[in-house]
């Protein structure tokens, strides 16, 4: 207890000198020309940056396609709102064609934030994009307090939401909290950053700006945020959409489901490896890695040399390429999605997703439901409903063809690059926010 005491105190005193700090800044001096936005975030899709999560992927792929394609007229840049022990000192690195400034966990933690505030300042970012909104992101936000915010919301988890991942084993030990009090703890943290971020932003004259990923999750934002008039602009996750003759033209002939993303507890990839040992007549692929092992190493233990489980680690490029084409379907067993950008990979692609939840809008328009599944998701209610799911593909292709195809039809228009990058300019001008 004492202990945690500590760490509350010097917790509490790095705010208040954060935010002294932040208020005896001027206004903030973009080069010229500068970025057209930096995203802020705590991961960048690289073993460097926090490790393969969705956000880091989203604002990689966005900030890589539009870098090497200056024809398109923006550029985009990013810095990690969490100190990073991949530095000894504040700099700036390049990841997927993209300027990264990070800052080091050693040393003066307002002396790095002035140093990494001088690095953005160089690259001039006409507007912050925040990739969802985490307390961490405060550092960086108020080491630029005046400069525009736009709030790009992805996931945000209320108390039901994690009620859910509460419940989930080994979620505890993987955040590295104590009970399922800090964990349920976490969403007043986001709460209370968010209102020390309007209030600072009130008393520089920053514009914060909220726009969500799909117009369904404000709801739940304004939850979670704890503002109940919350309104937010609409603005896609864009996705490369592959060359494809037919969707089914490059199908394995063998049913095969695709497990794609990070093998943490939230996610649940042992619901995919019981689901093999119960359907030795299909491959479960799994594609992704943990970023803690030992949490995962009961379940390989016990499911791990089923001949049709395929353990391929972390893909990109070719080899993903060829999993999303050959694929009859994604699936994702996670305990709480909100349009995870696997998700729109799958679609672009024209495959339909088995999912265990049914909050995302799109997992009714084109995937099957199989569940709900909740805690480890491995009593027999759970495994039947999923089984229901499977047999419902393999039974009725003609009715999984349909569903790939709208998805496909739906990437194509409404989260192509372009589409994005129309709302984002469009989202600004009407905030008075130049790009």
């Amino acid at each position: 207890m004492l202990e945690r005491l500590k760490q509350h105190y010097w917790v509490v005193m790095r705010r208040r000198n954060l935010l002294r700090w932040s208020r005896s800044l001027a206004a903030d001096p973009s080069a010229s020309p500068g970025c057209t936005a930096l995203f802020v975030t705590e991961e960048f899709f690289h073993a460097e940056l926090r490790g393969f999560g969705g956000f880091g992927k989203a604002a990689s792929s966005v900030a890589q396609h539009f870098n090497k394609r200056p024809e398109l007229g923006a550029c985009f840049a990013a810095t990690l709102a969490q100190a990073s022990t991949t530095v000894t000192r504040v700099e700036r690195r390049d990841y997927h064609d993209t300027p990264v400034v990070l800052r080091p966990s050693q040393g003066d933690v307002i002396q790095n934030l002035r140093l990494q505030r001088e690095l953005l300042l160089q690259l001039g970012p006409r507007v912050l994009l925040s990739v969802d909104w985490h307390p961490s992101y405060l550092n960086v936000v108020l080491a630029l307090p005046h400069t525009p915010l736009l709030i790009w919301i992805r996931d945000p988890r209320d108390e039901a939401a994690w009620q859910r991942i509460a419940g989930v084993p080994g979620e505890k030990e993987s955040r590295r909290l104590n009970g399922q009090s800090e964990l349920l703890a976490l969403a007043e943290q986001k709460r209370h950053a968010m209102r020390r971020l309007l209030a600072e932003s009130r008393r520089t004259g920053r514009k914060v700006v909220f726009c969500a990923k799909a117009p369904w999750i404000v709801p739940r934002a304004a939850n979670t945020y704890g503002l109940p008039d919350l309104q937010a602009h609409h603005l896609p996750t864009p996705v490369a959409t592959p060359q494809l003759d037919d969707i089914d033209s490059h199908r394995s002939a063998r049913p095969s489901l695709l497990f794609l993303g990070r093998l943490d507890p939230v996610k649940r990839p042992w619901i995919a490896f019981a689901l093999a040992a119960r359907h030795p007549e299909l491959d479960v692929l799994v594609a992704g890695q943990a970023h803690q092992p030992e949490l995962l190493a009961p379940w390989l233990s016990r499911y791990g040399s089923l001949p049709n489980l395929k353990l391929l680690g972390h893909v990109e490029g070719a080899e993903k390429d060829s999993l999303l084409r050959s694929c009859w379907a994604l699936l994702n067993t996670s305990v709480h999605e909100t349009e995870p950008i696997s998700f729109m990979e799958a679609f672009s692609y024209g495959k339909p997703v088995i999912a265990c939840h049914a909050e995302d809008e799109e997992v009714r328009r084109f995937g099957i439901f199989g569940g709900p599944l909740l805690g480890d998701g491995l009593d027999p209610a759970s495994q039947q409903r999923l089984d229901q799911a499977v047999r419902t593909l393999l039974d009725d292709q003609a009715q999984a063809h349909a569903r790939g195809s709208a998805a496909r039809a739906f990437i194509m228009q409404e989260h192509s690059h372009g589409a994005f990058l129309g709302a984002l300019r469009r989202i600004c001008d009407l905030e008075g926010i130049a790009l």
